[in-house]
């Protein structure tokens, strides 16, 4: 697949990166005063919104910023370098926070309803980030504290100098297919009906084809064949990538483990169809469109259709 016919919505950032091998300081520091860079606003990985639409502030804005901020580059679009800024520490709650008075800052699922892709692929990057930053304080070789580098594209100890960058979680996520249905669940933590593709996450020396086969006979007894990969998403919940598979179910038969799966079943495709043209069906509820998931289904489902 070329990378610009993946279709999800995390996936196919506007920004051009550049390389973060080299000590960038100087080029970042130049590009914080550009008048011509944006800065992305986030409180606790949410973005403003102001009428619908995500808020880029422009380096003007610079001086209102807290000192201990923390800041990321991110890329460049048109000549202009987008950075994201973490303004969690200003308030305890999104409505005192600073700009606040410029819009609504918004959990990132909600805003994906109304945000152009390309927004919400870099918000996804400056919240992937931060998470990451939040985490990682402290060194793993010798426990010393570290320090954000390069624009946050690693961190440094401040004692033994070890580098350390942001780690990617793999997962695979498989839409289980027998004849004209597919395999959908839910784990425990999600309302009955919404119903999902089965994913997990991929264990040490382990193929993608390999943890998709695991996981779905783990979680739901059903065995796989010919599993074969479609596309990928970045996944800022918190710094996941999804690797997505359709796959052939053996059988219909489940063996669900009530820990990870609590409700799953076989949906034939006119129910799907109906789901996807938004017939309320009350008992299912499909996952939105940003996710893989969903891309997976329609995937399917047209698939199906042209063949």
């Amino acid at each position: 697949m070329n990378p610009s016919d993946n279709p999800n919505w995390f996936a196919n950032s506007p920004l051009e990166r550049i390389n973060h091998e080299e000590d960038q300081t100087g080029f970042i520091q130049a590009a914080q005063s550009d008048p011509k860079s944006l800065f992305i606003p986030l409180w606790c990985g949410d973005p403003l919104l102001t009428n619908d639409r995500a808020t880029f502030l422009s380096s003007a804005a610079r001086d209102a910023f807290p000192k201990n901020a923390p800041m990321v580059f991110l890329g460049i679009q048109n000549g202009a370098a987008h950075f994201g800024v973490d303004l969690s520490a200003t308030s305890e709650t999104p409505e005192a926070a600073l700009f606040a008075d410029l819009g609504v800052y918004t959990p990132i699922r909600l805003a994906a309803a109304s945000i152009s892709r390309g927004d919400l692929a870099i918000i996804g990057h400056a919240r992937w980030l931060f998470e990451w930053h939040r985490k990682h304080p402290f060194c793993a070789v010798c426990g010393s504290a570290t320090t954000i580098k390069n624009g946050g594209a690693k961190r440094q100890c401040d004692q033994c100098e070890a580098e350390h960058f942001p780690r990617t979680d793999p997962v695979a996520i498989v839409l289980a297919i027998h004849g004209d249905a597919c395999l959908l669940g839910r784990s425990p933590q999600f309302p009955p009906g919404f119903l999902s593709a089965l994913a997990g996450f991929i264990e040490a020396a382990e193929t993608p084809e390999e943890a998709a086969k695991r996981e779905l006979f783990e979680e739901a007894g059903v065995t796989l064949t010919n599993i074969r990969y479609q596309f990928s998403q970045p996944w800022p919940f918190p710094s996941s990538m999804m690797m997505g598979f359709l796959a052939d179910a053996e059988d219909r038969e489940l063996n669900l483990d009530q820990n990870e799966i609590e409700e799953a079943r076989w949906v034939e495709i006119d129910d799907i169809k109906a789901l996807l043209n938004g017939e309320d069906r009350h008992d299912i509820f499909l996952p939105p469109k940003f996710t893989i998931a969903r891309q997976l289904i329609e995937h399917w489902v047209n698939d199906i259709d042209q063949h």
